[in-house]
């Protein structure tokens, strides 16, 4: 419980950061508009919202069961939580350096697309938005792939598998309830997040500074320290 309380609001971040990345927030209004309908074939907010959650989920899915294939393996080998808490803070490490631009990992940058099509003259549906979902998780981005990775690692060094469990569905949260909420009429949501695409580059540096400290706490084994001298809620 003690390492959640550093990674949680990092998480939650990293959610948000992602969503209004400047290779994501472009793209959003497409997505929107599968989700939602066209002018002709809007059918309200609350089924805007209903839709939205649905592709929200079905992403947050493909990236939990990424989770499950890579996290779990790690906290089912007990006898090596140490090796694996180093090669994870490792990992943390060097992705810090590729945000703050003193590491370039091309593959990180690469897109492995989903295409999706569909005829949007139809009005949207559960399945629309389920398969628009899936495909948008199994492609990723080249800006979610980088945080997604940061993600996972921290989630596969956690306390145990259901807190990892519990971190992918925060970032799912963060990535997902701004597109829920612009679904759901907040226009001006997307404006306040164009500040994230005026300032990336401090944000991505910001970004990899906290994963390359907390990458170094991980592999010293302090991430229980530090969260035991942050102050808590009254």
């Amino acid at each position: 419980m003690t390492e959640q309380v550093v990674t949680i609001p990092l998480v939650l971040l990293a959610g948000v950061v992602t969503f209004a990345s400047p290779c994501f927030l472009p793209v959003v209004p497409v997505f929107v508009g599968y989700v939602s309908g066209t002018a002709e074939t809007f059918r309200g907010r609350g089924a805007a919202v209903t839709q939205a959650s649905v592709f929200v989920a079905a992403f947050a899915t493909v990236f939990i069961a990424l989770y499950g294939l890579i996290g779990l393996i790690g906290h089912v080998i007990d006898d090596r939580q140490g090796l694996l808490r180093v090669i994870g803070g490792s990992v943390l490490i060097v992705l810090g350096l590729n945000f703050v631009g003193l590491l370039r990992l091309p593959f990180l940058d690469r897109t492995l697309r989903v295409d999706y099509t569909d005829d949007m003259s139809r009005p949207p549906s559960v399945k629309r938005s389920l398969l628009l979902g899936l495909a948008f998780g199994a492609g990723w981005t080249p800006c979610v792939g980088p945080m997604l990775g940061a993600v996972m690692t921290l989630a596969a060094t956690g306390e145990s598998a259901w807190a990892g469990l519990g971190l992918m569905v925060v970032f799912s949260l963060g990535l997902g309830l701004p597109f829920v909420a612009i679904c759901a009429g907040a226009s001006g949501l997307a404006g306040r997040l164009r500040w994230f695409m005026v300032h990336r580059r401090e944000v991505e540096t910001t970004t990899g500074v906290l994963l390359m400290v907390i990458g170094f706490l991980i592999i010293a084994d302090l991430t229980g320290w530090l969260a035991g001298r942050l102050p808590t809620p009254v």
